[in-house]
């Protein structure tokens, strides 16, 4: 007997497509509950009636990732930071790397290995403000007056230039 992981959501897609192979739900009811297509509900009755309930598993569950750094060289990379990069960063010690050892990794990734061996410490992310903030609403229409001021040569120097200003106001 093999051990299936399965996460609440598979449990209840389970308990689902029982509930239509029962006949106590229709397909319809079924691909309501679950958010799919009637096609969809009928494909996964198909593959529990044939495979039993590891067909609503994804089969590379459990499978490590292609782009997996292999374990004798994420071991040699651990080592090296914790003798020769404990305080480097994750760029540098990225470049540190590649150019004195010959390991050529993304500083991301470097970065991930830093915060796992509690080498480098995060940067919490900071609350954005808003860009512009909205003034409080006047109390009357027409409360609010605003006014501009532009300094130019309106008399085309026939006037004292720093004297002359058009003011607008709305």
């Amino acid at each position: 007997m093999t051990f299936l992981p399965m996460s609440a959501k598979d449990l209840d897609r389970y308990d689902t497509i029982k509930r239509t192979l029962r006949k106590e739900i229709n397909g319809a009811k079924a691909a309501e509950l679950l958010h799919l297509s009637t096609r969809q509900v009928r494909r996964l009755k198909a593959a529990v009636r044939k495979r039993g309930p590891s067909a609503l598993i994804h089969a590379s569950r459990g499978t490590p990732g292609n782009n997996r750094i292999p374990d004798d060289e994420r071991e040699k990379i651990v080592s090296l930071l914790h003798e020769h990069y404990s305080d480097f960063g994750p760029t540098f010690a990225s470049e540190k790397l590649e150019g004195l050892h010959g390991i050529n990794r993304d500083p991301k990734t470097i970065r991930d290995i830093l915060i796992a061996e509690k080498l480098w410490k995060p940067r919490k992310q900071k609350a954005g403000s808003e860009h512009r903030s909205w003034r409080q609403r006047k109390d009357c229409y027409g409360e609010l007056i605003q006014f501009d001021g532009s300094y130019e040569d309106w008399f085309e120097g026939r006037g004292d230039k720093d004297e002359v200003c058009l003011l607008a106001a709305i």
